[in-house]
Formats: C-alpha cells, sequence, structure tokens
C-alpha cells in the first residue's frame, strides 16, 4: 500500500505543504488564537481542548491550501509569499492592536493613503515581515519545490485548489471566517466583488424644499478633529493643563461625544449626515448636509490636512467633496502638502471669513493622528520627553511616557488651533 503511494504521490510535495501550513498556523493564526481565547471564561481544560479543536482545523485548511499551490511551482513560490507577507501583517496588527481584518476595516486598509501607511509601517513590523519571508523562501529551498509530473498528484493539487478558492470565496464553515488567511482574503474579495446592487445616490439638496432665514453675510465654520479623546482636555478636568485658550472663553460647552465610527471613512461622512451608528449602512445612500447649504446659496469651502478621497476613487455617486463649491486637500493640491500641520489651514481660514459673502467652511484637520510626535511644531513640545517625529514606530513600540507624552502635545497644538 504504501509503495503504491509513493508511485502515485509526490512525498516531498505532501511534506513541504503540510510543513508551510504547520509554519503559517504557528506564526500568524498564534495571534488569533491568543485573541480569541483571552477572553473566554472556562477552565483550562476546556480551553485547551478547543484550542486543540481549532488548531487541528485551521491545519486542515492550511494544508488544502498549500498542496493545492503545488500544481505549479511558479504558483506556490509566489502565492507562499504572498501568504506569508499578508498573513504577517495580519497577525502584527491583530497581536499588538487588536485590529482584526473584517469587511468593515477593509476600506481603511485598501482606502488609506500612501502617506498614511508610511507613518503606519515601524522598524519592528519590517523586521517581522523580513522574518516571516525568510522563513518562507528558506522552506522553499529547502524542498525544491518543483512542478510535480505525477498526474495524480497533479489532479489532486487541483481540486485542492479549487477548494481553496471556493472557500476564500463562499467559506463553507464558520470557523474559517475567523483565521488567517481565509478572512482577510474573503474579505478583499467581498470588498471588491461582493456588492453588486445596483446603487443609486439621492440628492437630500433636491429631494425636499429646505428655507434659509440667515443673514447674507453669516459665515459658519466647522471644525472635524482627529482622535481627540474627551479624557486629555484640561477643560475637561484633565490633570494636565492642555488646553490654556480654551479655559479662558467664556459659555464654552465641552461635552462627551460618540463618533459613529473608529474610522475616518466613516466617520466624517456620518457626522455629516442624517444617520447614526445604527444606519451606518445607509451613509452612501444619499448625500451630505454640505449639499443642502450649497444649494441655498452658501459658498461652501473644504480646507483639510488629511482626505479620504482614495476610498471614494471608485464609487459610483461621489462623495462630499464634489458637494462643495472649491476643496482643497492633500493629493489634490500642491499648496497643501500631506501631514502638513494643521496650522497651515489658518491663513486659508482668515482669507475666507474676511471676504463678506455667506459662506460655510469646514477645516478638516489631522489632530491627534498617529503619529503623534508629528502633529505639532517643536515649541508646543511641553510634556516630554516625546516621541521623535523622524523615528519610524508604531504605537506598541514606543514608551508609554512618550507616547502619552506626545500625544497631549497633539491636544495642546490642537487648543492652539481652535482659538488662533
Amino acid at each position: 500500500m504504501f509503495k503504491y503511494i509513493r508511485k502515485h504521490l509526490d512525498i516531498n510535495l505532501i511534506k513541504a505543504s503540510l510543513v508551510f501550513a504547520v509554519l503559517y498556523c504557528v506564526l500568524f493564526n498564534s495571534a488569533v488564537f491568543i485573541y480569541k481565547f483571552q477572553y473566554v471564561q472556562s477552565d483550562l481544560l476546556q480551553a485547551l481542548i478547543e484550542l486543540t479543536k481549532d488548531f487541528i482545523y485551521n491545519l486542515v485548511v492550511l494544508y488544502i491550501i498549500f498542496f493545492g499551490l503545488t500544481v505549479y511551482r511558479l504558483l506556490f513560490i509566489i502565492a507562499a509569499l504572498f501568504l506569508f507577507i499578508t498573513g504577517a501583517l495580519a497577525s502584527y496588527y491583530l497581536f499588538f492592536f487588536s485590529i482584526s481584518p473584517t469587511l468593515s476595516i477593509m476600506p481603511s486598509i485598501f482606502g488609506t493613503e500612501s502617506t498614511e501607511i508610511y507613518e503606519l509601517v515601524s522598524a519592528r513590523v519590517i523586521v517581522w515581515l523580513l522574518f516571516s519571508a525568510s522563513i518562507c523562501v528558506y522552506s522553499i529551498k529547502y524542498f525544491k519545490i518543483q512542478t510535480t509530473k505525477l498526474f495524480f498528484t497533479r489532479i489532486l493539487a487541483a481540486v485542492c485548489l479549487l477548494i481553496a478558492i471556493n472557500n476564500v470565496i463562499t467559506p463553507k464553515f464558520s470557523f474559517v471566517r475567523s483565521y488567517f488567511p481565509i478572512q482577510y482574503l474573503h474579505n478583499s474579495y467581498l470588498y471588491f466583488f461582493g456588492q453588486t446592487e445596483e446603487y443609486i445616490k439621492t440628492d437630500i439638496s433636491t429631494k425636499y424644499n429646505f428655507i434659509d432665514s440667515s443673514d447674507d453675510d453669516v459665515v459658519g465654520v466647522l471644525v472635524i478633529g482627529e482622535a481627540a479623546r474627551y479624557a486629555n482636555f484640561g477643560i475637561n478636568g484633565y490633570e494636565r493643563e492642555t488646553t490654556p485658550n480654551l479655559s479662558l472663553v467664556e459659555n464654552l460647552v465641552s461635552y462627551k461625544a460618540r463618533s459613529c465610527a473608529s474610522t475616518t471613512y466613516l466617520s466624517v461622512p456620518c457626522m455629516l449626515s442624517r444617520f447614526g451608528e445604527k444606519d451606518i449602512s445607509m451613509l452612501e445612500s444619499e448625500s451630505s448636509v454640505l449639499s443642502i447649504l450649497t444649494k441655498l446659496g452658501f459658498e461652501t469651502t473644504w480646507f483639510g490636512t488629511q482626505s479620504i478621497t482614495k476610498y471614494y476613487r471608485n464609487k459610483p455617486g461621489g462623495s462630499f467633496y464634489d458637494e462643495v463649491n472649491f476643496h482643497m486637500i492633500p493629493g489634490g493640491s500642491i499648496l497643501m502638502a500631506p501631514n502638513s500641520h494643521d496650522g497651515k489651514l489658518l491663513p486659508h481660514l482668515e482669507q475666507n471669513i474676511i471676504s463678506g459673502m455667506k459662506k460655510f467652511l469646514v477645516l478638516h484637520t489631522t489632530g491627534s493622528h498617529w503619529n503623534y510626535g508629528a502633529r505639532y511644531p517643536e515649541e508646543f513640545a511641553k510634556f516630554k520627553p516625546t516621541i521623535a517625529d523622524t523615528i519610524k514606530r508604531d504605537a506598541a513600540s514606543c514608551d508609554e511616557h512618550e507616547r502619552l507624552n506626545s500625544y497631549d502635545n497633539s491636544i495642546l497644538y490642537t487648543d492652539f488651533f481652535y482659538l488662533a
């Protein structure tokens, strides 16, 4: 029997697929195991049984994937490297930041501007990527992966490949959806190809009747912040004086607010719409409040030190940027470079306010977006030591005190910006 198997099956490819499955599972899905079971309320024996079950299931799925890739040598090399690199990224951000590549996070992954990606890359994640890729390359060389000449092996590999592809498109078992690589591959597929319904965006400025009773020279200014915690504002009782300017303003009301989402591409459109967190899926079904103001004759202008144009690039129906008379954002204007300090918006604000026309201006700031140390000029580094804005690190690899000091300095700069 064994001789028959050896005669018709490529044992080297079988061993290689098993090793790759074990390596991938241990290197990358360990983060999922930890994330999934750290809050499990059960005794040790039950937890170990559940963990063992998931490990075996994972191993089977991964083995099918890698054995399916052996149908052709070049396919195996390219796909294995891709899976190890993407697995390294997914496991890193899940382990250190509890960010799982779910469907809701896909727009943040594929819609993030290159400047933001640059700030999210650290030396530690690069080392992890290089280590993971090296393990993959070494294993490929060790097993001397070649396209098999055994017909039965190629047929079996082709069947496994079809099963793998089918599970990426439509996972057959629920547990597979929460483990790498099916989780991020399936959600990526849904993001790019899963939405097939006809898209219709309603322009509420024409659907309903609105009446403007404001003065002819009224000017409205909306400042959209970023990652500013209520608890770190001095005016809200924070032990550090992070808001010396705001504390001098009379009749200022500060209240706790809840964002619709933790991602910019959802939270900003949400605050400009009539939908709340429960109806967030409706955001792209109609235009924003800016379309109404523009329709009523306000000269609407959008200035920003950050943008989410990449997310809307291939979206039918346009975005709120298309609803204003003029917008100036990084990537769309040479006057606004990526990662500019928010203070660069002030001259444009001043110039538009004194024009004497009916206006509505939106200032979309970068606020306290990571990297905190790059969000303010040096003269606002009141709390020290801080994170150097030139050092490539992510939040998880920074000293806790440096991280807090830099964050509070960004709030201090926000305080200056509000009253400048």
